[in-house]
């Protein structure tokens, strides 16, 4: 039977979840934030990586995939704006079309935001490859790196009830016509910061859009052991052991796999290097792939639920009140969801806070994640 405060609180999260509209768009189930979204679709490690020498992965549980670059679909006199020729996209197709890898088209040159004829044309631009690829490779499975959802950091992070969220969602409705040419999404995850909770909520915010998107087709994220370029002081150097292991394990729980990318330095393809951390946090993470449930994230507390974030609320009474309750960065575990003191700050957070929004969210996923008896370690 269930404890009164428990049965209380789902009913409580439930009504909430009915307000925010959260059961058109649902939160990934169970399955999902366990690696697979059906009993038959295991979560998969896609290699994408550019490294010299880099072994066959005889072995371990890694897939190959195909990248389609600019530099081979275009050619180098032409405009950034102009179509590629039809023949090469076609002969390219024609090529591919014995391939059992999935086929990823990487084309940056055209902006999916923005101007709204514009967004219009590349679109078509965009589903006008695909289908000339389709058309010669009709058995190719095809994505295209990066665009649904639309890599948008900050937007995505501000929370499904911000005019911000809602504004960046429907930026993604306008690319429903390059969807229907795929029979997967690609989502981009590269880490521009060293903020893990940050990241972690921009990872969950592009996933759960992208299975919104996604229309039941599956989902793989791409990650990359380094930190993206754009970074002036950590650009291009290797992400910290953990703070890989909370990324995939975070891919894991949403996603229904992942695409490795890297090992394109400022000169060129690097090296490959066997005792590369990245790599051993890799073997290990395969090591544990469709035998049990991935390991939640081993930072920010995620064996036990998520941490709660660092907030202000510019010194007010908000501010106040949620210092006196829940400290920053402290666990929260399923003990201290049950116990009511976190739905009680809940309560305290000011009405239309992203915050607000995105804490009913996990707080519901956790009670929904943790079972009745949660065995706390």
């Amino acid at each position: 039977m269930m404890h009164p405060m428990v049965l209380k609180m789902h009913k409580f999260l439930v009504a909430g979840l009915a307000c925010l509209g959260v059961f058109s768009n649902p939160l990934p189930s169970h399955s999902a934030a366990t690696g697979t979204t059906t009993a038959q679709r295991p979560f998969i490690v896609f290699d994408a990586t550019l490294y010299k020498n880099k072994p066959s992965f005889a072995g371990f549980p890694v897939r190959q995939v195909a990248l389609l670059y600019e530099a081979r679909l275009f050619s180098g006199h032409q405009s950034s704006t102009a179509m590629p020729s039809e023949h090469t996209i076609r002969s390219i197709g024609k090529e591919l079309s014995a391939a059992a890898t999935p086929v990823i088209v990487d084309v940056e040159r055209w902006p999916l935001k923005g101007d709204a004829q514009t967004v219009k044309t590349n679109v078509g631009k965009l589903s006008t490859i695909l289908s000339w690829i389709k058309a010669e490779a009709p058995n190719v499975q095809i994505g295209v790196y990066g665009t649904v959802p639309l890599n948008d950091y900050w937007r995505a992070i501000r929370g499904p009830g911000s005019k911000e969220h809602q504004a960046w969602q429907q930026d993604n409705d306008r690319l429903d016509e390059l969807v229907a040419h795929l029979d997967a999404l690609y989502p981009s995850l590269y880490a521009f910061y060293a903020d893990r909770q940050g990241w972690v909520n921009y990872a969950v915010a592009q996933l759960t859009e992208a299975r919104r998107k996604a229309g039941g087709r599956p989902v793989y994220a791409f990650l990359m052991p380094v930190y993206h370029e754009s970074n002036r002081q950590l650009g291009l150097h290797p992400v910290e052991s953990d703070y890989w292991e909370l990324q995939l394990n975070t891919v894991a729980q949403y996603a229904d796999g992942v695409v490795i990318w890297g090992g394109w330095g400022r000169n060129g393809p690097e090296p490959w290097d066997e005792e590369a951390s990245w790599w051993q946090v890799t073997k290990r993470f395969m090591s544990r792939l469709n035998r049990v449930a991935p390991d939640r994230p081993s930072s920010l507390g995620i064996r036990l639920g998520w941490r709660w974030p660092e907030t202000r609320f510019d010194g007010d009474r908000h501010d106040r009140s949620w210092k006196r309750s829940v400290r920053d960065g402290e666990v929260v575990s399923p003990a201290l969801l049950r116990s009511g003191k976190l739905l009680r700050v809940w309560r305290k957070l000011p009405e239309g806070c992203a915050l607000r929004e995105l804490h009913l969210l996990e707080m519901c996923r956790l009670l929904h994640l943790s079972g009745p008896s949660p065995t706390i370690t």
